[in-house]
């Protein structure tokens, strides 16, 4: 398929998305909201909406966008004051919903579906519901063979077993740092190491200071309730290679593991 083509409108511009938009390595035309409706170009294959703060366009104009584009998906791409619109605000419909922090999980899947199909999740209807789309989705399983383990950190039970049950559902394996004996030959399994926390502390920190002291030189995936963009220096600063938002899709999360290990991992032997 032929290189696809973007255009972002709307809040472009804003801090929350400058990463996002730097990283696109496809044609991309950014456009003032205002001005939308002078594009005639009908040949992109995404337009996204970036919205940096709630109630932010006028509702009769984001409709007129959703009609001069009926055959491309239409993503809002949210900063963090919009978290909570969805409860207390007045979110446009017919729009699919990513805030900065779930962009390059669900971007790289879209990327990837449009390659191999040329229809995405995205091309749901507009009527369609996050769960409907959700569903919808398919995981491919890495059904290679290979060697080694993903680390998980989690203070509870509950906490390992969902990130156990996502990591074997890539057809990866896990061990439960907190629950497991570390050696010099175990430690050299692991590939990467995913910490499940509630929000960058310095508790967080220090534990992960703690992690890095009793299997070094391992990259980290930091899960998180909403991260925010203030913290990121201090979270790169840590060592953290991704950060995944909870609650996260599958592909939000393969995404992240694959990227920190700089390559596509492999099924372990059973």
């Amino acid at each position: 398929m032929a290189t696809h083509k973007i255009l972002v409108t709307g809040d472009f511009w804003h801090s929350d998305f400058q990463k996002i938009i730097s990283k696109f390595d496809v044609p991309v035309t950014l456009v003032p909201f205002d001005k939308v409706e002078t594009v005639v170009d009908q040949s992109y294959d995404l337009v996204v909406l970036a919205q940096s703060r709630r109630d932010q366009f006028l509702q009769a104009d984001v409709e007129e966008l959703l009609a001069n584009f009926p055959a491309v998906p239409v993503v809002g791409l949210l900063g963090s004051w919009c978290e909570g619109e969805s409860r207390s605000g007045r979110p446009y419909p017919g729009i699919i919903r990513v805030y900065w922090h779930q962009w390059e999980g669900r971007y790289a899947q879209f990327v990837e579906q449009l390659a191999e199909a040329g229809i995405t999740n995205w091309h749901a209807p507009r009527t369609s519901t996050t769960s409907d789309r959700i569903v919808s989705q398919t995981i491919r399983r890495d059904v290679s063979i290979g060697t080694g383990n993903i680390g998980v950190s989690a203070w509870t039970r509950s906490e390992y077993e969902m990130l156990d049950d996502a990591i074997a559902s890539f057809g990866w394996r896990s061990r439960w740092v907190e629950r497991s004996i570390w050696d010099a030959a175990s430690s050299a399994t692991v590939l990467v190491m995913c910490v499940v926390a509630d929000a960058w502390t310095v508790e967080l920190e220090k534990r992960i200071e703690w992690l890095n002291s009793e299997i070094p030189d391992v990259p980290f995936v930091l899960l998180l309730n909403y991260p925010r963009e203030s913290d990121a220096e201090s979270i790169a600063a840590a060592g953290v290679s991704a950060v995944v938002s909870k609650p996260f899709e599958l592909q939000d999360l393969k995404v992240a593991i694959s990227g920190a290990a700089g390559k596509e991992l492999q099924c372990p032997k059973a």
